[in-house]
């Protein structure tokens, strides 16, 4: 695995859900700590979400931090990075074998430092036996609607191609794969992928 690069430059990413407008205090926490370290805060991202929906302003700030532009990424709580263990896990290991730092205030989790590195592959271990586990449900629910679709009488049919795909693109979401990705690995359309990820009443009638 790569080493992490001597931290100089750092970027802030902050978010904010729709309910909680603390973003103000999130900045000036990074600001203090970068100071106390001698870091120069090289950017500032802010931005407003809530629960798992997709982070654009994430996205480029991990592609902008591989490319050379910072350091490490520093956060003020784990929450605010990741829209799920495995998602933070992942997107950690990746900034990390790309010589990146990640660093939550909150946490204490450090990735230049041996503690910090630690931390995160038990982070990864805990990642991969939620994953298993939510395979198991997702593929145990399939069985038994399947089992009561047939004693009930009702004809199950020939599942569409994106229904045939939801258990993989479930599970392909758990390991901290966005809609994009997914839609390239599985072959269907992000709108499609979309739906599976984000269904509306709607989509269970």
């Amino acid at each position: 695995m790569a080493q992490t690069r001597e931290i100089r430059r750092v970027a802030l990413y902050c978010r904010v859900s729709t309910t909680k407008q603390d973003t103000p205090m999130q900045v000036e926490d990074l600001r203090r700590m970068a100071q106390a370290r001698g870091w120069e805060v090289a950017a500032v991202v802010e931005e407003k979400a809530s629960g798992r929906k997709l982070r654009p302003a994430r996205e480029q700030l991990i592609l902008d931090a591989k490319a050379g532009k910072y350091d490490a990424i520093v956060v003020w709580a784990l929450s605010r990075w990741g829209r799920s263990t495995a998602d933070l896990v992942n997107s950690i290991r990746d900034l990390y074998e790309s010589g990146v730092a990640f660093i939550s205030l909150k946490e204490g989790i450090d990735m230049s430092t041996s503690s910090g590195r630690l931390v995160a592959n038990l982070l990864s271990c805990i990642a991969e036996f939620e994953a298993d586990l939510i395979h198991e449900r997702v593929v145990a629910g399939l069985r038994h609607a399947q089992r009561h679709g047939t004693r009930s009488g009702k004809a199950i049919g020939r599942p569409r191609t994106v229904d045939q795909r939801s258990i993989e693109i479930r599970s392909l979401a758990h390991q901290g794969k966005n809609a994009a990705e997914i839609a390239r690995k599985v072959g269907l359309g992000y709108a499609s992928v979309y739906r599976v990820l984000h269904p509306t009443p709607r989509d269970h009638k």
